[in-house]
């Protein structure tokens, strides 16, 4: 037996035809001419720089604002200083010993009997007298020895 077979030709039919009319042929044509006015792109150049515009003036804006911010800021830090300064200068003055030394000069001194107002019903509590000028009238703020403790000076009023 033998592995090769013989091959026959066999007939091609004949094609068959449409009864209809006949396919035309194909042939390359040209492009359509591009036929849009300018005004699409004109939009979308105006967005674009409308865009840039906005970005350009809210920079511009925060930038100044930051600037205001800077300016108030220096203007606080300089009112507090003041702030402070004043404090001290009342504090120099409200204290103890420079009180007395003006209430010395009004020509006012220490009341020997005191009186009282009640001011819920206004009744005087006590006798008061004239005091008499006392040259050696003093006011003791601090004072110079430590306390018990060791914690330095603590005021002390007479």
């Amino acid at each position: 037996m033998s592995q090769h077979a013989t091959a026959r030709p066999q007939a091609r039919p004949a094609p068959r035809r449409a009864s209809g009319p006949t396919p035309r042929r194909l042939r390359v044509v040209a492009p359509p001419a591009a036929e849009g006015s300018g005004f699409f792109l004109a939009v979308c150049i105006a967005l674009v720089l409308a865009g840039f515009v906005g970005v350009l003036v809210l920079n511009t804006a925060m930038a100044k604002g930051s600037f205001t911010m800077r300016d108030l800021q220096h203007r606080s830090d300089a009112l507090a200083d003041t702030q402070d300064d004043l404090r001290h200068s009342l504090d120099a003055v409200s204290g103890p010993g420079p009180l007395a030394q003006e209430a010395r000069t009004l020509g006012m001194v220490p009341a020997e009997t005191p009186a009282f107002l009640r001011l819920s019903d206004g009744k005087v509590i006590g006798v008061a007298r004239k005091a008499a000028a006392d040259k050696t009238f003093s006011v003791v703020t601090e004072s110079s020895t430590s306390s018990p403790t060791g914690s330095g000076s603590t005021p002390a009023h007479r």
